[in-house]
């Protein structure tokens, strides 16, 4: 039978066949924290809302993801979130019409679809309980791609239980869309694979704590303000994060009261000395060399406090423009959005030599989305956790492409 003849199957009959793939084992899904990193993880989560591994391969494709977030229930309370699928709906709007198809054991089968006015995304996983430590999750058939995901859950204190996601969605097999909204950039791929991991993430998270107060499941509500002051790494954590920078770049999310999005922060080492880091980032002349999305840089007024300069980000369905500021800090430069699309948004580049011939990196920002199209403002209606992960992706193309460019030099 070969892949045509498989999709052409009716649901019932593809999860049945699903179900007769063996359900890998909890080391097949790429990733993963080692238990020194368990600790460490724990710890930036006393401060931030979720922490973020992405790892790479030689060759820069996207290699696995890795997703901490610290849910205040008991672990058997937060393995519930898993045990029946056709409640995943509650775990992230972004998945609907839930439906298991087939069960064995503690192995199910079940279909889901997210429907949009112009597209569709459908799909068939199969979903595998180790009560209360594990569960294993694999994309077979799906438009968004295949992978293999596993859910770790450690205790962590009274009543409280830290959540790890990995593993990592590939979509050579995905629909058309996908990969025409992805561009073949490996950088957006990887992007994506993390955004839709800290909706899944936010998702269990809110669940298993309304599910522990005994309050009924029902649509995600999000509230307060959003955004803030940029704020930079204290140094003693860049330090810390050194054992995950040498697999890969973190990716930290900071949200305000009421479930909004403060800042996200990426942080990579960068193989290149801080002047040149500096000198790269601090040049919107630049910007279009190192990212092929910026278009239209136009430098304005410059004195040696500040530069003005104008932009626009293409995408594959939209652009964006904005006028910013771009100020000197102690530690990199900070760029505000005076008007436009961006109005309102803030981003700061922070540097720190770790060596002569190597910078650590953390760029730190927020935009406010659901001002920006009406595309994205009805996609945030639905799925508020997209406010944290288009952020966190667009974070990170951004400093990958930087990274790319002064490494090349």
């Amino acid at each position: 039978m070969n892949m045509r003849e498989i999709r052409a199957l009716p649901a019932a009959a593809f999860a049945a066949l699903a179900l007769l793939v063996p359900i890998t084992s909890a080391a097949s899904a790429p990733g993963g924290f080692s238990e020194d990193e368990m600790k460490l993880a724990a710890g930036l989560l006393a401060r931030h809302g979720v922490v973020v591994l992405a790892e790479t391969t030689p060759e820069g494709g996207p290699k696995a993801m890795t997703l901490a977030v610290l849910v205040n229930a008991p672990r058997e309370e937060v393995f519930k979130v898993f045990e029946n699928p056709e409640n995943f709906s509650f775990l992230s709007s972004l998945f609907k019409e839930n439906k298991v198809e087939d069960s064995h054991g503690s192995s199910k089968a079940w279909t889901w679809a997210s429907r949009h006015k112009l597209f569709s995304f459908t799909g068939t996983n199969t979903i595998s309980l180790f009560p209360p430590r594990r569960v294993d999750i694999q994309i077979v058939n799906s438009t968004i791609g295949s992978g293999t995901f596993r859910f770790d859950l450690r205790e962590s204190g009274k009543d409280r239980t830290l959540l790890v996601l990995s593993g990592i969605l590939g979509v050579k097999s995905s629909d058309w869309i996908i990969r025409y909204l992805l561009g073949g950039n490996p950088a957006m791929q990887q992007a994506m694979n993390v955004a839709i991991g800290i909706v899944v993430v936010k998702g269990a998270k809110d669940m298993a704590e309304r599910m522990v107060r005994g309050k009924p499941l029902g649509k995600r509500r999000v509230a307060g303000p959003a955004g803030g002051e940029t704020r930079p790494c204290p140094a003693q954590e860049l330090v810390a994060l050194a054992p995950l920078l040498a697999r890969g770049m973190v990716v930290l999310v900071d949200e305000n009261k009421g479930g909004r999005l403060r800042q996200i922060t990426a942080v990579e080492s960068v193989a290149a000395p801080a002047a040149r880091v500096l000198a790269a980032v601090s040049t919107p002349e630049l910007y279009p060399k190192m990212v092929k999305a910026i278009s239209d840089v136009k430098v304005g007024s410059k004195t040696d406090e500040a530069t003005e300069f104008s932009w626009t980000l293409g995408f594959s369905v939209f652009n964006l423009s904005s006028r910013n500021r771009m100020t000197r800090t102690p530690d990199g430069v900070a760029i505000d959005g005076l008007d436009g699309d961006f109005a309102g948004a803030r981003w700061r580049w922070q540097l720190a030599g770790a060596d002569a011939g190597h910078t650590i990196v953390a760029y730190h920002g927020f935009v406010n989305i659901d001002a920006t199209t009406y595309v994205l403002k009805m996609s945030l209606k639905r799925e508020p956790y997209l406010e944290h992960g288009i952020m966190a992706g667009s974070n990170m193309v951004m400093l990958r492409a930087v990274r790319r460019a002064v490494e090349a030099r």
